[in-house]
């Protein structure tokens, strides 16, 4: 699926405009936490989306990040061929970066 019909696909999603650049920093707080998602790709789309496209031990595929109207993340785990798999309103900002790694990166098997 090309990006452009990714995009299309997940434009219904969208909610409210916010600052991607002010969420990438929230997402890399722990920097090897971010890296093991095995990010390949960060595409803002305009300023309503945040797609990361993640090659991770439990999800490959792309998370989509969007702000609700409630000023809360809605993380949304996609796979390569556009189908949505699961979405997760309500979640803030200094938990999100826990909230995706332990969706989609964290097995057991890792202590903290």
């Amino acid at each position: 699926m090309t990006l452009h019909k990714l995009v299309q696909t997940l434009t219904p999603l969208f909610k409210d405009s916010f600052d991607q650049s002010e969420t990438m920093l929230w997402l890399s707080n722990d920097k090897n936490m971010f890296w093991s998602w095995g990010v390949s790709k960060k595409i803002a789309i305009a300023d309503k989306a945040l797609l990361l496209k993640v090659n991770a031990h439990k999800h490959k595929g792309y998370v989509l990040i969007t702000l609700g109207y409630d000023d809360t993340f809605e993380v949304s785990f996609v796979k390569t061929n556009g189908k949505v798999v699961s979405t997760h309103p309500g979640i803030y900002c200094d938990d999100i970066q826990e909230f995706i790694d332990e969706k989609i990166e964290r097995i057991p098997a890792y202590v903290r």
